[in-house]
């Protein structure tokens, strides 16, 4: 046992030290336009991490490794001869991007040159343990033969660079790409196009300064990031939550037309105090009409004012674009959006209630999820239908699409029949007996009781996380008017919350390609700072995957399907 511990603290010993030796003397590979001084580290928020900071902002590409593998810090900077380039009028960013052929260059040398260092790191701390053990003994003992002194520490060298290697190789790979995040400026300059593609366009407006790190930025993406990612994604939709009170309508329309959005999902606490009139005087119906795109909404605590309150509810269900997806108690609205099924169901609790906590959400997800097997076995019956009242889906400015209503028990609509091969639909309908694609509820606990859905989505807590399939939105408006600032925990000044939303982008096949997610702070003076853009593959995230063959595309109908269970239970729970 003493043994097997020594040989465990030995190799991790020496892994550290090779990892100090790269960071102590770094290694230094160059592009014709751009060097960098490349370490490794041990520090756990790097690990599996190619991190890349710059004067203008981070760029970090996460992997998801079976093992954890050190993490590989990047500096960059430029050399001396792009400072003639810079001067070139109408420089773009492909004009600067290294090529691929230097990048492999750049590469290589790194895998040679730090992994010598490494390993030269490592074996010399295993020859002084080997060196200490044979001497080690006490002054009659006779030296202990080298064969024995240098088993261990041999053995030890050996588990350190297999296992560095190892987990690097199985690690730093495109299909291992976990997500891709940037920051600072560089994080803003990239926001508008999209991580994982089209920084060109948003460039045009950069100074050349910033350029060459888009350029960087770019390449190294082109070289890590799967190709299936960087592709156009089919169907978008941005998920806010949490507004309370505040009319950020039109930057989120601002959002809507730039991203190429199909619909926006609002997780509910669209108020404060769950009066109507709030809402009504800041102007939300009227922000929420002008965008073009289905709305779909569930209600929040703060979104009703007592246990029977449904004003809210039944004023969206007036707002034009609006798609309530529990518009009556025990009544469910199903929307497909581009080929996606999306349901969801309310917050059983109001402003105010104070107690039961995560018990109280219980009752609602057991009575949308019997309403939903119900709705499986054809025994659901035929609520009044709603409709969107002319909310189509119109991504980029295209031209909207017609809306239809589907009776409860019929067959999961899909893409326009002419366009859809049988296959598709088959494939649409084998998913509909599985579960949702996306499940919208707002507390975590409501998130949480409910399964059979691929994607799970969430709000209430006013910041981003993501744990499995469930995805907990931030505040779009920063906790909104009331609540926008907090109190530090040191009795310091007053912080602002983080602004977020995120866009869930999808392929033609349905799968999901990634979830973007956007922090940002200083709206309320109007010039926007973002902290923070992120990228996540979607395959870590959706399960279980659609079914081969399906088919998503941002300009099919919108359709709804009103279902609701034949023996509902209580889903409202009055908490003391």
């Amino acid at each position: 046992m003493v043994t097997l511990v020594g040989l465990l603290a030995l190799t991790l010993a020496s892994g550290l030290v090779g990892i100090a030796v790269t960071s102590v003397w770094p290694t230094q590979v160059g592009t014709q336009s751009y060097a960098a001084t490349v370490r490794l580290s041990a520090e756990p928020d790097q690990l599996s991490t190619l991190h890349a900071p710059t004067l203008f902002g981070d760029l970090d590409l996460r992997f998801d490794g079976v093992l954890p593998a050190p993490g590989v810090s990047a500096v960059a900077r430029v050399q001396d001869r792009i400072t003639s380039v810079l001067a070139t009028r109408d420089l773009s960013v492909s004009a600067l991007k290294p090529t691929p052929a230097e990048i492999d260059d750049a590469v290589s040398t790194t895998i040679t040159q730090v992994g010598g260092k490494f390993a030269g790191g490592a074996l010399l701390t295993c020859l002084l343990v080997a060196f200490a053990m044979r001497h080690w003994r006490s002054r009659d003992d006779p030296l202990r033969p080298w064969r024995r002194a240098v088993a261990i520490p041999a053995l030890s060298l050996l588990l350190a660079l297999t296992g560095t290697a190892g987990a690097a190789w199985s690690t730093f790979r495109p299909d291992r790409l976990e997500s891709v995040g940037a920051d600072g400026l560089l994080g803003y300059v990239r926001s508008n196009t999209a991580i994982l593609a089209g920084v060109e366009a948003r460039s045009a407006q950069a100074q050349p300064y910033v350029k060459n790190m888009l350029a960087l930025s770019a390449a190294l993406q082109d070289k890590f990031v799967p190709a299936e990612l960087a592709t156009p994604a089919s169907v978008k939709l941005l998920l806010v939550s949490d507004i309370h009170g505040a009319n950020a309508y039109r930057l989120m329309k601002q959002i809507v037309e730039t991203e190429g959005i199909t619909a926006v999902v609002d997780t509910g606490d669209l108020i404060n105090f769950g009066r109507v009139q709030e809402a009504e005087a800041a102007g939300l119906f009227t922000g929420i009409a002008s965008l073009g795109v289905p709305y779909l909404f569930v209600r929040g605590n703060h979104d009703a004012s007592s246990p029977t309150d449904d004003a809210l509810v039944e004023r969206m269900t007036q707002v034009p674009g609006v798609v309530v997806l529990e518009p009556r108690r025990h009544t469910y609205t199903l929307a497909t959006v581009g080929g996606l099924r999306i349901g969801g169901f309310n917050d059983p609790r109001w402003f105010g209630d104070t107690g039961g906590g995560p018990a109280t959400q219980v009752p609602a997800a057991e009575a949308f999820a019997e309403a939903m097997r119900e709705l499986r076995a054809g025994r659901a019956t035929t609520a009044q239908e709603s409709s969107t009242r002319g909310a189509t889906a119109s991504p980029s400015g295209g031209t909207p699409v017609p809306t239809t209503s589907v009776a409860a028990g019929s067959a999961a609509s899909v893409p326009s029949a002419e366009a859809v091969a049988p296959s598709a639909s088959a494939a649409a309908a084998a998913d509909a007996e599985r579960g949702l694609d996306v499940l919208v509820t707002h507390e975590p606990a409501a998130a949480e009781a409910s399964g059979d859905a691929g994607i799970r989505l969430h709000g209430h807590m006013h910041s981003t996380a993501l744990q499995g399939n469930r995805v907990q939105i931030g505040t779009f408006t920063g906790g909104g008017v009331v609540s926008h600032y907090v109190e530090g925990g040191d009795g310091g000044e007053l912080a602002g919350q983080p602004y977020a939303f995120d866009v869930l982008s999808f392929g033609g096949d349905c799968r999901l390609q990634t979830l973007t997610r956007y922090s940002y702070r200083d709206l309320l003076e109007g010039r926007p700072v973002y902290d923070d853009v992120r990228a996540i593959n979607g395959r870590a995230i959706q399960s279980p995957l659609p079914s081969p063959g399906r088919v998503c595309r941002a300009d099919a109908p919108v359709t709804l399907q009103d279902v609701r269970a034949t023996t509902p239970q209580s889903s409202a729970t009055p908490t003391p």
